[in-house]
C-alpha cells in the first residue's frame, strides 16, 4: 500500500511539469546503505538547464538507478567535473 501512495505521489509530481520541477529543492532516494539526499536546486542551479540530466526535459531521468548513479550519471559527472563527492559516503548516509 505504501508503494502505490508512493508511486502515485511521484506520477503527480511528474505530472506537474517543469513548474514542480523546478521547485524541488531537494530528493530523498532511500537506499540500504545510507539514504542517497539530492540537492537538486543546487545542481539545477549551477548546471542552469535541465537537459544536462534529463534528456527529454524536466522530470523523471529515464532508466536513473544504480547503474546510472554510479556510471555516467552522478559518478561520472562529479569525476568529469572534479567537483562534488565520489565515494560511497559522500553521497550515502547523508554524508
Amino acid at each position: 500500500m505504501e508503494r502505490k501512495i508512493h508511486a502515485a505521489a511521484v506520477v503527480a509530481i511528474l505530472i506537474l511539469g517543469a513548474g514542480a520541477a523546478s521547485a524541488i529543492e531537494t530528493i530523498t532516494f532511500p537506499n540500504r546503505i545510507g539514504q542517497v539526499s539530492f540537492p537538486h536546486k543546487k545542481h539545477q542551479d549551477a548546471l542552469g538547464q535541465c537537459r544536462g540530466c534529463h534528456e527529454k526535459g524536466p522530470g523523471e531521468i529515464d532508466g536513473f538507478d544504480k547503474v546510472l548513479a554510479h556510471g555516467k550519471g552522478c559518478k561520472g559527472c562529479h569525476e568529469a567535473m572534479k567537483r562534488g563527492p565520489v565515494l560511497c559516503k559522500g553521497c550515502h548516509g547523508g554524508g
